[in-house]
């Protein structure tokens, strides 16, 4: 479970949300932790421990992205983008600023791949997003996450939870609650996503296998939505 110290540093990033209830986005992220020694033995491909840290920086993200719905950022385009970074460096390294600059060169060997990588990088996806504005927040939501996922994935490590996270604020700007991992739900979004990763983004296999993967996901994401994570009588900036 979160520390004192720790949930201390979390207080202003949970007292400043004002779409996000954070404290039922922890209580849940924390029954994960509790459980997650057995639930890891029912995942096709074991996972990392979901220790103290994770759950710690994921809070920070979710307060993030929070923020960034409020702000009225769009994620989507590009003189914004920048903010991808961000959420996967806030999962990977928490909101601290010392820690960011422990991790400049990492952070920096992301940004290239963010941006350089043609197969996979951000420009792709921006590319597929624009293709989609039309679909519904579910369908652009899974089609996002599985971009992400999908080799070569988009961020050098942490896809998952910044993809979770990138989920989370499409979701949230269409005044839909963010998507929250939970006892419940673990086994149907790792496991789906252990596919993912290991599937191109391009070629045959992704012409034929993506679309059903994606229209699974959107409908599991739909199923998974619950408005206990959000606070009585907020409302999102719809963009």
């Amino acid at each position: 479970m979160i520390g004192v110290p720790d949930a201390l540093f979390l207080a202003d990033s949970m007292n400043s949300c004002r779409i996000l209830d954070l404290d039922a986005i922890r209580n849940s992220l924390e029954e994960v932790q509790a459980q997650f020694e057995l639930l890891n033995t029912r995942l096709d491909e074991r996972r990392d421990p979901f220790d103290d840290v994770v759950c710690r920086n994921m809070l920070q993200g979710y307060a993030l992205i929070d923020r960034l719905v409020v702000d009225g950022v769009d994620l989507f385009d590009l003189q914004q983008i920048d903010w991808m970074i961000e959420i996967n460096t806030t999962v990977l390294c928490g909101a601290d600023p010392e820690q960011h600059k422990e991790f400049s060169q990492h952070i920096a060997m992301t940004s290239s791949r963010f941006f350089d990588n043609h197969e996979g990088g951000v420009r792709g996806l921006l590319e597929w997003y624009n293709l989609h504005r039309n679909k519904s927040a579910w369908k652009r939501a899974a089609g996002v996450f599985v971009y992400i996922l999908s080799k070569p994935q988009l961020f050098i490590e942490g896809n998952h939870r910044s993809a979770s996270l990138i989920v989370s604020f499409l979701l949230m700007r269409e005044g839909l609650p963010p998507f929250v991992l939970s006892t419940d739900n673990v086994v149907a979004f790792f496991n789906p996503a252990s596919v993912i990763r290991r599937m191109p983004k391009n070629g045959l296999a992704a012409l034929f296998q993506l679309p059903k993967i994606k229209k699974k996901y959107a409908a599991f994401l739909e199923e998974q939505s619950s408005s206990e994570f959000l606070l009585k009588g907020s409302v999102a900036k719809k963009m």
